[in-house]
């Protein structure tokens, strides 16, 4: 575990790196810019290669109880489920993929880091806990509530 520490360091300083450039209080802003998206691209990148490495386990596992042959009903019953269980797992995780790719274009566009509705710059915190978040916490409860309109 000790080197998820490293990487969150990593993605704390890539992420204060972002905003002290954006805000352009640093002597190289841009060169601080640069760092800090790479730091978070890494990130992004290493979460998508985990996310699509549980989804290809999560359809396997969805095949294999699908061609088990069991011939007792309770027994085809709880197949059912386990797979139903598994593929609704795998649309959560292509979900998450989805948001991480949006966020790695965000990341080129120069759009990272500002609130997608609102367009105020999302908090660094959120952003090193949520590296593909592409709402402000306001936004976000608003968007979670059903009540965010998309303009």
């Amino acid at each position: 575990m000790r080197g998820s520490v490293g990487e969150q360091t990593d993605i704390e300083r890539g992420v204060e790196n972002v905003a002290r450039a954006t805000r352009g209080k640093t002597k190289n802003p841009q060169r601080n810019r640069i760092n800090g998206v790479e730091a978070i691209r890494k990130k992004l990148v290493q979460q998508r290669q985990e996310i699509l490495d549980l989804y290809v386990n999560d359809l396997r596992m969805g095949q294999q109880t699908q061609n088990d042959g069991a011939e007792d009903l309770v027994d085809r019953a709880n197949d059912a489920y386990v797979r139903q269980f598994m593929l609704s797992l795998s649309g959560n995780e292509r979900d998450l993929l989805l948001e991480i790719d949006e966020a790695l274009v965000r990341l080129d566009g120069e759009e990272f880091g500002t609130c997608g509705h609102c367009e105020k710059k999302i908090a660094s915190k959120r952003l090193q806990a949520v590296p593909w978040a592409r709402y402000c916490v306001d936004c976000q409860e608003l968007s979670e509530q059903g009540i965010l309109h998309e303009s």
